[in-house]
């Protein structure tokens, strides 16, 4: 694993740089080394397909991007990482009782497993138990819980510490399953930091390799603060479980890299990482002209292999993650072009502990999307935003059993936005639909849904359709709303925009070619969250909010779309006021559903809540607790749905404290009529209905 710094270059340009010869009489001509970097210009995110580069073109895109970072004097910077998770079609609760009995990770795509802190198999909890830092360091650890639904009850088998030296606490999570059921977990850690900071001697050196002598200035330049490289890595750690009072460390995997997403489809886990190559030793402080030509002489010698992710097994010696000729680059790029910035989709068999074939994207990407057959990868272009033209670019890549394809990229106008953007597609009977937002001249939001298609025999996903269109003109959403929360389900598309009132559109997806909105219905308060009750109902998660457009407590509601032209709300909850929240908001992973029988629906999820206290001057909020509710949806069979809060599970109170120690990774399992909250590194175990 090599060091790495951060680059604050998403895209960076490359351009080969100029030489020259010296005519001194009796000398033997030597090329002039160049330094003058203003040729080179970032690299800008554009339509059209990507084709495989040869090493010296990857070099080249390379190397040039460390010279613009050096003209630009950057040597660290934050990357993007997407925070959205992938959402998906075809992945609805109730209507369809399928008869297990217990609860999982609320996925987006059926049969696409996403991560998490804790998992369960309907035998054992298997917890990451949070980092906790103390005078001693920090420590974490794997915690086995054996359930017992029956009695409702739940007990320690096993607590693996972790070596938090490098690698830091489990930030994913999953399960290796097979017929005789879970055989392992495989956690998935970053390594503790990306960037750190130290005193840095910066000593210029001359054209020979010999130190300068430093004035003051320099002297004073020398003893500034600046970043230093750190290991900057995956660690994917395979525990053998069969034995869950004694897990076994089998196998581990460790990747260069930031960690973007993963997916898991079957035992196939895809991991989605971005590297940034860097060459530890440049100076990017160098101000003098013989400090510069040093820097250009360590770029221009440094081979390409070198500037590449590298993986390790068990430990073992690095080896390449890609080799230099097998990097997928956009067909428009140019010798004066460049980025930095390595995106590689790896894809290991947790079965087989093997590393399937990784392959590597040198383009911007943003937000990351799977289905059982595909993974895209989108970037966005918002340096247009001046011209009121920002546009997304979306690359697919086909998932089979021998790994991972390039097929086709194709472009829309607008962006995915930052609140959840991979809600924002779905892949559906062969077309991606996607909705994206534009900003136009007076910043108001003008939102879009366009269905896109691989054209046969080219690398191109082609806008087949888009809405609103000539034939059917309407807006999605009205002047200056935003768009909060969007879900697809097959051959419908549910989208709630808000300003002051949370319009929810029912569009009718059926003929991709000729998309409409079917229906739509106003209510106070806005979703950030919608589920899928079969084909006829929907669940929704949000705020309420009061008529100047501002929050005032949590609220769930349940939505008749039998009739698309006319939705309806037939039940809500309104919780607490204006500071009341739940991660669910925001992270789908944070509620469970479990069909419990034909006729109903149970649903999990937190809730930090908040009461207002009204004083002689004003209003104020006091923390009240942090809780698990409980829901049930009843009449699933025969139509007439109600939508129940039936009960609540307190975790911390301000009886006992003043202000709650945890928040965040609660989750609800439910399994029969037994109910256990995770909360923080405790379960609590209780029946459905004390």
């Amino acid at each position: 694993m090599k060091p790495l710094v951060k680059i604050a270059l998403l895209s960076l340009p490359l351009a080969a740089c100029g030489g020259g010869s010296s005519n001194q009489a009796g000398v033997d001509p030597k090329p002039e080394i160049n330094t003058d970097y203003s040729a080179l210009s970032a690299s800008k995110l554009e339509p059209g397909p990507l084709r495989q580069a040869s090493a010296s073109e990857l070099s080249e895109l390379v190397k040039n991007g460390l010279r613009v970072s050096l003209a630009q004097n950057q040597s660290y910077g934050m990357m993007i990482r997407e925070t959205a998770v992938t959402n998906a079609s075809d992945s609805k609760s109730g209507g369809d009782f399928s008869g297990n009995t217990f609860s999982g990770t609320n996925v987006q795509v059926a049969n696409v497993d996403e991560a998490d802190s804790v998992k369960y198999d309907g035998r054992y909890i298997y917890l990451a138990t949070p980092t906790e830092y103390t005078d001693t360091g920090a420590s974490a650890s794997l915690k086995i819980l054996a359930t017992d639904p029956a009695n409702a009850s739940v007990s320690e088998v096993s607590n693996t510490p972790l070596d938090t030296t490098h690698w830091g606490g489990v930030s994913e999570m999953y399960l290796v399953d097979s017929a005789q059921g879970t055989t392992g977990v495989a956690t998935i850690r970053r390594s503790w930091d990306f960037i750190a900071f130290n005193e840095k001697v910066v000593t210029d050196v001359s054209s020979d390799g010999k130190p300068l002598m430093v004035d003051e200035a320099d002297a004073a330049r020398s003893a500034m603060i600046w970043p230093y490289q750190m290991d900057n890595g995956i660690e994917i750690t395979l525990f053998d479980v069969r034995t869950p009072a004694t897990p076994a460390k089998t196998w581990s995997l460790a990747i260069d890299g930031d960690l973007l997403s993963t997916r898991k489809i079957g035992n196939t886990l895809y991991v989605i990482s971005s590297f940034v190559p860097s060459i530890p030793t440049l100076d990017y402080a160098a101000e003098t002209k013989d400090a510069k030509i040093a820097n250009e002489r360590l770029i221009a010698t440094t081979q390409v292999e070198k500037l590449l992710p590298e993986y390790s097994i068990n430990g073992g010696s690095p080896q390449a993650l890609n080799s230099a000729n097998g990097c997928m680059i956009p067909a428009s790029t140019k010798k004066t072009d460049g980025h930095l910035s390595l995106i590689n989709i790896t894809a290991i068999n947790l079965s087989s502990q093997q590393l399937i074939e990784s392959v590597c994207v040198n383009s911007n990407v943003e937000t990351v999307y799977a289905s059982t057959e595909s993974i895209y990868l989108v970037g966005s272009d918002y340096s247009r935003w001046e011209s009121w033209q920002s546009f997304s670019v979306v690359h697919r890549f086909a998932l089979d059993a021998n790994g991972v394809d390039y097929s086709a990229t194709g472009s829309v106008e607008g962006v995915l936005g930052w609140g959840s953007p991979s809600f924002r597609m779905d892949e559906h009977k062969g077309v991606l639909r996607m909705v994206t937002t534009n900003y136009g001249e007076t910043g108001e939001p003008v939102h879009k849904l366009s269905i896109l298609q691989k054209v046969t025999g080219r690398s191109e996903l082609e806008v087949v359709a888009q809405l609103p269109n000539k034939t059917h003109p309407e807006t999605i959403g009205k002047p200056r709303e935003d768009i909060f929360g969007v879900r697809f389900n097959g051959d419908k598309a549910y989208v709630v925009t808000f300003e002051r009132k949370d319009p929810l559109y029912v569009i009718d997806l059926a003929n991709p070619l000729d998309p409409k909105i079917a229906g739509q219905l106003e209510v106070p308060g806005f979703s950030t969250y919608l589920h899928p009750i079969g084909d006829n109902y929907l669940f929704a998660l949000g705020n309420e909010t009061n008529s100047d457009g501002f929050a005032t407590g949590v609220k769930v509601s349940l939505y008749d779309i039998r009739n698309p032209a006319a939705p309806s709300e037939i039940s809500k909850h309104v919780f607490g006021s204006a500071y009341s929240w739940s991660e669910a908001l925001y992270d789908h992973r944070a509620l469970s559903f479990l069909n419990a029988s034909v006729d109903q629906l149970r649903i999990t999820l937190p809730v930090t809540l908040y009461e207002e206290v009204k004083g002689e001057e004003f209003v104020s909020s006091r923390w009240v607790n942090n809780s698990l509710y409980q829901f049930e949806i009843n009449g699933l069979a025969d139509g007439k749905l109600s939508l129940d809060h039936v009960g609540s599970v307190i975790s911390e109170s301000s009886d006992n404290q003043e202000y709650p120690l945890w928040n965040g990774n609660d989750r609800g399992i439910l399994h029969d009529d037994a109910l256990f909250y995770v909360h923080g590194s405790k379960v609590i175990a209780g029946p459905w209905k004390k």
